[in-house]
């Protein structure tokens, strides 16, 4: 924050009136979730850059086939799942951080409660209520590797302390409902209703870009102009009808 108090004090104002929105220990437990991104989005928009220049109508079967397909293979997925079964990326996660366990040690107190050293730094662990110190396992709804040093000294599953929103039953009803297929508009019962027109659209000049632009050190020749390409060619072609110097 003092970097950043450096450059602009106003960036740091803004920032300390909504903490949810980018430091972690103000994420809410409940939402099980360590990070705050749009890549939901941007996935999305990727998936329906080719339909962007179709008419409305287009464009939402398009879409909406393309969620149809996507919500069908992961409702395939979850039917194979058992109910107290992880995620692909819960199992992922839990993988990593069991590996990284094996550099903490455990000291046993009462109560259910526990004191995990990493290096030099001691870290507080309530198994029962499933927090640790660190704060990665409240929010990420995932033991950390110093809650799974514990689990596993204590000879427990780990699986048993996940969150169930990482589980197949809570993936199950995620995908539970889909999207029905629609009818072909040739099927559509007929209605006595006004018809809309788009508004008028003035198209600017030129071609309209669909890629993004090249930075300035690729050299693009259809951007040459045709007084140039002429006098090119000119040049080119004089040069070759000259006669050569016989060297003696």
């Amino acid at each position: 924050m003092e970097k950043i108090a450096k450059i602009d004090p106003k960036v740091v104002d803004y920032l300390s009136q909504v903490p949810k929105q980018w430091s972690r220990h103000k994420f809410e437990p409940q939402v099980v979730c360590d990070h705050n991104t749009t890549n939901f989005v941007e996935s999305f928009n990727a998936c329906t850059k080719p339909f962007r220049d179709m008419p409305v109508y287009t464009l939402m079967e398009e879409a909406g086939k393309w969620c149809m397909k996507k919500i069908g293979s992961r409702f395939g997925k979850a039917i194979e799942m058992g109910p107290n079964q992880l995620t692909e990326y819960a199992a992922g996660v839990l993988e990593e951080r069991s590996q990284q366990s094996r550099f903490c040690s455990v000291t046993a107190a009462v109560g259910g409660e526990y004191e995990v050293k990493e290096g030099a730094v001691k870290y507080p662990i309530k198994l029962d209520a499933r927090t640790c110190g660190c704060g990665v396992w409240q929010i990420s709804g995932i033991p950390c590797r110093h809650g799974l040093r514990v689990i596993y000294h204590q000879r427990l599953e780990a699986t048993d302390f996940v969150s169930h929103y990482f589980k197949g039953q809570a993936y199950k009803l995620t995908y539970s409902e889909h999207m029905h297929p629609m009818p072909d508009p040739t099927q559509w019962p007929s209605f006595d209703l006004p018809i809309i027109l788009p508004p008028p659209m003035k198209r600017a000049s030129g071609r309209p870009p669909k890629l993004r632009k090249r930075a300035s050190i690729f050299f693009n020749f259809s951007f040459l102009c045709a007084t140039f390409v002429v006098s090119h060619w000119k040049w080119l072609l004089n040069a070759s009808l000259a006669p050569l110097e016989v060297v003696t």
